[in-house]
């Protein structure tokens, strides 16, 4: 029989905390996560983070200063950190404040492949998140991340937008999740003045904004939802429908008829998520519709109130429609 690795012995060890007493528990499970086997050491982590007792947030915050007092050795990816962050967040406790803070500005140049690379960027994600969870007063914090579009590394114009794009994007949910109204605004003006930000950070801007829906909200939103870019134009969309219902049905309505191609689909798909008492009529009257992308839409959108007149309408669509998509998308019904 193969003798186990220590890799194998680890994960055994981690699974018998189960049958441990609460505190003798996390001991152990700290100690799993200093055997530099890099999942073992998340699965502990995150083993801790299900358990319920006071010195959970105190053993990880040692734990996290363990790691980064010799990251070369001990953590060169960030990931036993960033696990940490992750349930220090969740925990709640606002003694991980001081540890949040300094996660949230780490910067680990190191090579784990070809090149040098900033291997915080995730632990910096994190920490935006997990401040935003337990410190009112995080807003400092993550309105310099949201801004931070300045790589901590040589990078050529064309990489430079996307270097820092995943801390903006936590940043801009951290805001929604903190709540602060000074917060929205910074989200505002992310969205009222872009500049050459990625779409990505672009959706979770509106996401978040949309979710908080400060009356200034449709100054914002509806030159992403109207603009050229399908792609924006789908997410607000969706987030409006999704987030305000019915109240947004008219102005989907009316930028149906201002977009172009697929972001054509995207608005029917939201205006049927809305649940509009007369939803069902209105999908019927788009599967007449000239445009492919609305049948597209009113098909995927009219399969929630499947009955046996919507099924042979989608049948004759599936043989007769003049779109082939759209005769596959009404043959799964």
């Amino acid at each position: 029989m193969k003798k186990p690795s220590g890799y194998e012995k680890t994960l055994e060890i981690i699974k018998n905390t189960n049958d441990m007493p609460t505190y003798e528990a996390i001991c152990v499970l700290v100690d799993c996560a200093k055997k530099g086997y890099a999942l073992a050491s998340e699965k502990a982590i995150s083993t801790i983070g299900k358990l319920n007792h006071p010195a959970i947030a105190p053993s990880l915050i040692s734990l996290y200063d363990w790691a980064e007092e010799d990251w070369h050795k001990r953590d060169r990816s960030c990931g036993i950190r960033l696990a940490i962050v992750e349930v220090l967040g969740e925990s709640g406790s606002t003694i991980a404040i001081d540890t949040l803070h300094k996660a949230i500005r780490t910067v680990q140049i190191t090579r784990l492949g070809p090149g040098p690379e900033d291997v915080a960027v995730g632990l910096r994600a994190a920490a935006a998140i997990a401040l935003a969870q337990i410190d009112t007063g995080a807003l400092y914090e993550l309105s310099l991340l949201l801004f931070d579009t300045e790589p901590n590394l040589p990078t050529s114009p064309k990489d430079k937008p996307y270097a820092k794009a995943a801390t903006r994007q936590a940043a801009a949910k951290a805001l929604r999740i903190l709540g602060d109204s000074s917060g929205t605004h910074l989200l505002a003006i992310k969205l009222k003045f872009p500049e050459s930000e990625v779409s990505e950070v672009l959706v979770e801007c509106i996401e978040s904004l949309i979710a908080i829906n400060p009356p200034y909200l449709m100054e914002i939103v509806k030159p992403y939802l109207t603009g050229e870019d399908s792609y924006l134009s789908a997410i607000a969309a969706l987030a409006l429908a999704e987030n305000l219902g019915t109240q947004v049905l008219e102005l989907l309505l009316e930028t149906l008829d201002v977009v172009h191609g697929d972001a054509k689909e995207a608005i029917v798909i939201a205006i049927a998520t809305t649940r509009a008492n007369n939803i069902r009529e209105i999908l019927l009257t788009f599967l007449e519709h000239s445009s492919p992308f609305v049948r597209l839409g009113a098909v995927k959108g009219i399969k929630a109130y499947m009955d046996d007149n919507i099924w042979e309408k989608l049948m004759m669509m599936r043989d007769t429609d003049g779109d082939v998509a759209v005769r596959l998308e009404a043959g799964l019904s």
